[in-house]
């Protein structure tokens, strides 16, 4: 209290007509050492308690303009403070138990000069109190341990470990039970024994326990020792010193721990460790652990097959992305940020950074620990050495690459080889169809059929292998058009009657009630289908008939192709699918054939989403089933008007004799093809006017009026769709009329008859060229239509 008071006075001296006082807040109440009965009051102290709060002195000139005092009794009635100033009694723990304050009526202008004597009485308070503090716990802490020392010894004897306690001369003062059994000192009187009286051990050992009578420990190694029943056990010995109450080292506390399963988890771990770090060199693995708190680096598994050094805590704790080929840190930053964000699986492919030229590839995992702030603690992770499988990887995307540039090339070849067999084929069929208009005897008609129908074979089987090459590539296109199955079948049982009776063979075509109306999907296509497995079945059957059912099943379409041919071996059924594949190598020679017919079959159904199969027995014919998955629109075909438009042998150009012949203007490059068509045209009453290319063909339209351009697509100089293009440009600059432009090609695709129709032309005339085709567009063409109606024709 005598340092209190003296603290008050000289405040007092500081603020002449104050007081001062101090004030102790203890949960909310507060204690003031001018009370004359000492006792807390039964209100808080608002303002003490925001200096304590905030820890910083507080000066208020005027407690009745402040909004946090204004209120309180002292303020508002006698003896109406108005000025009150208070310094934080701040200990070295950092709490602030009180506060140093001066209080009085008069208004105080804040002086920094009396705050910082305010604060320095403030400080000598809590220094006082501090050593007030700390001489009552030394004298407690002394009457403690003068109480310990007499129940130590009594505590040492009953606890269930092996514990000795000894004065500074290490002489025993008490010892558990344990200790007297394994010391052999059970019943005897050991008080005041020297300790090396009971064991050798602990003369082996006198530099140690020398060492913890200097203050420190000491703890041996675990050591082996053998019981009377001959097992053995591990024990740690730890020696500690115990003070007395003037704090001066009294003795040892002296303990035996028997380690011998902690031993055994330890050789256990190691063990462990070892088929560990054998399985991860084999696997070629490396783990790690960055531990942040501890600033270590833990490693096992291989390293050498990844690091051009061994890495270290220094080279990861900065960056941990350092070793990380700097080619491949965005993608695993990246790849990192979607694991954190996204919560997506954070296992990335990247390359080691290396100087030494090596490319080491590996596949990483990484899990992060962390605290209650979300600050990293550490990280565990793992890289595996995928180097080799990175470089089969490479190899076969290599491999899939020359495959892909091979296949297009065959694509290429094939394209071009199409062309080149569609240019003297459109000779030969083109001149046959021209030829068939004039007055044939007998036997040159029949040998002009003979001509038609081989070029139309070897068409079929250019149109096979063409097929078949578009569905490798991939660039097999259906359309997805409305079409009545039943008129499909008609048309089937049309094409090939005349072939079946020919052959005496009776052929029939059969649409279920069931499976009439109108599907949506592409019919060429399922055309194709047909077409293909009913001229096998007639290929193969020599006597009886060919059938086809159109019923329909759960998902849609079912087709049963029947013969009663030569029918196929059990063993060769499930090859019949096969690209250039027969039941019979033999029968290549007697029907011919390419084998492609059933596997273009296959490929068309299964990119429908349908299958076909086939059952047969040897000599007793063959069935195939096709089952295609299309959308019935309706129940019902609608009627279908007859088109407007004259037919192919008499063609537009004659309709009125009155009329000038039309004026068309053909681009095409190859003179068989010019022949062609100058020929066929010229039976019609045209004749064209033909150049050799697209630029030529603009030179021409310019300078002329045209009825018609028939625009061949590919030819030098400028190809067909290019001058299209142009031309349409030039009408649309010049507000010249339309002129109609038809391509001429064999590239008839749907993505390729979307490309003319982008470049302005109105329609194709696909090649070989038929003369009902060609003279069919040509009339399309001159035919005024709604703008609807034409661009459906276009598709």
């Amino acid at each position: 209290m005598a340092v209190l008071d003296r603290a008050t006075r000289i405040a007092r001296t500081l603020f002449p007509g104050a007081d001062a006082l101090i004030i102790l807040v203890q949960d909310g109440l507060a204690w003031r050492s001018r009370d004359p009965d000492g006792k807390l009051y039964g209100e808080k102290d608002e303002a003490a308690e925001v200096v304590i709060a905030t820890g910083e002195l507080l000066w208020v000139a005027d407690a009745s303009q402040d909004p946090r005092f204004a209120n309180e009794s002292m303020v508002t009635g006698p003896p109406y403070l108005r000025g009150y100033i208070a310094a934080p009694i701040r200990l070295e723990d950092g709490s602030t138990p009180g506060v140093l304050a001066v209080t009085g009526p008069l208004v105080t202008p804040y002086d920094p000069v009396k705050a910082a004597r305010l604060q320095d009485l403030a400080d000598f308070v809590a220094d006082e109190w501090a050593r007030a503090k700390a001489a009552e716990a030394q004298a407690e802490a002394a009457r403690a341990l003068d109480s310990a020392r007499t129940t130590l010894a009594a505590l040492a004897a009953t606890l269930p470990i092996s514990l000795v306690m000894t004065d500074a001369q290490l002489r025993v003062i008490a010892a558990s039970e344990l200790w007297r059994q394994e010391y052999g000192a059970d019943g005897a009187d050991i008080t005041g024994r020297p300790l090396f009286d009971f064991s050798p051990a602990y003369e082996a050992w006198r530099a140690p326990l020398e060492q913890a009578l200097a203050g420190g420990s000491a703890v041996a190694e675990p050591t082996p020792i053998r019981r009377a029943d001959h097992s053995v056990i591990w024990m740690q010995t730890e020696a500690f010193a115990w003070r007395d109450a003037g704090g001066e080292v009294a003795g040892l506390i002296i303990t035996a721990n028997d380690v011998t399963r902690l031993k055994e988890a330890v050789e256990n771990g190691e063990r462990a460790q070892e088929r560990l770090n054998i399985a991860l060199n084999l696997a070629d693995v490396h783990v790690w652990e960055l531990d942040y708190v501890r600033r270590v680096l833990f490693k096992a598994g291989a390293e050498d097959t990844f690091f051009q050094r061994p890495q270290t805590y220094e080279d990861l704790y900065r960056d941990i992305y350092v070793t990380i080929d700097e080619r491949d840190q965005p993608a695993v930053r990246e790849a990192w940020r979607r694991h954190v964000e996204e919560g997506a699986r954070y296992n990335p492919q990247y390359r080691m950074a290396r100087t030494d030229g090596a490319e080491i590839w590996v596949e990483g995992a990484v899990t992060v620990f962390t605290d209650d702030r979300g600050r990293p603690r550490r990280m565990v992770g793992a890289i595996r050495n995928i180097t080799e499988s990175k470089r089969a990887e490479q190899a076969l995307v290599a491999a899939r690459e020359a495959a892909e540039t091979a296949n297009r090339a065959k694509s290429t070849f094939l394209a071009t080889m199409s062309h080149e067999i569609r240019t003297p084929m459109n000779g030969v069929l083109g001149m046959a169809q021209a030829m068939a208009a004039d007055d044939l005897t007998v036997p040159q008609r029949e040998r002009l059929a003979v001509i038609r129908q081989s070029g139309e074979s070897l068409l079929g089987l250019l149109n096979d292998v063409l097929d078949l090459s578009k569905v490798e590539a991939g660039k097999l296109e259906l359309e997805a058009v409305p079409f009545d199955i039943d008129e499909l079948a008609k048309a089937t049982h049309a094409t090939f009657k005349g072939v079946a009776e020919a052959k005496g063979l009776t052929f029939e075509a059969a649409v279920d009630h069931a499976a009439r109306g109108v599907y949506l999907g592409d019919p060429t296509r399922v055309r194709q289908i047909f077409a293909n497995l009913v001229s096998n079945a007639i290929k193969f059957t020599e006597t009886g008939g060919v059938g086809i059912h159109i019923g329909r099943g759960r998902h849609g379409l079912v087709v049963r192709v029947r013969d009663t041919g030569i029918g196929i071996p059990r063993g060769r059924v499930g090859q019949l699918f096969r690209k250039f594949e027969q039941a019979d190598a033999s029968t290549t020679r007697k029907f011919g054939g390419t084998g492609l017919g059933l596997a273009i079959c296959r490929e068309l159904a299964e990119a429908m989403g349908g299958s076909v199969k086939a059952s047969s027995k040897c000599g007793e014919g063959a069935t195939f089933t096709v089952r295609l998955p299309l959308e019935r629109l309706s129940e019902s075909a609608a009627p279908t008007p007859e088109p407007a438009r004259a037919a192919p042998s008499e063609p537009a150009a004659h309709a009125d004799d009155e009329q000038p012949p039309l004026r068309i203007l053909a681009a095409e490059d190859n003179q068989v093809n010019q022949l062609v068509l100058r020929t066929l045209l010229g039976q019609a009453g045209v004749d064209p006017v033909i150049v050799d290319d697209g630029k030529a063909a603009i030179a021409a339209w310019e300078t002329g009026e045209w009825d018609l351009i028939l625009m061949d697509v590919q030819m030098p100089v400028m190809d067909g769709p290019t001058a299209a293009r142009l031309i349409r440009e030039r009408e649309a600059r010049t507000g010249r009329p339309r002129t109609p432009i038809l391509a001429l090609t064999a590239n008839v695709m749907s993505h390729q008859v979307a490309e003319y129709v982008a470049a302005g032309m109105d329609g194709f005339v696909g090649k070989p060229i038929e003369v009902a085709a060609l003279f069919g567009a040509i009339e399309t063409a001159l035919t005024p239509a709604e703008p609807e109606l034409a661009a459906a024709a276009l598709g």
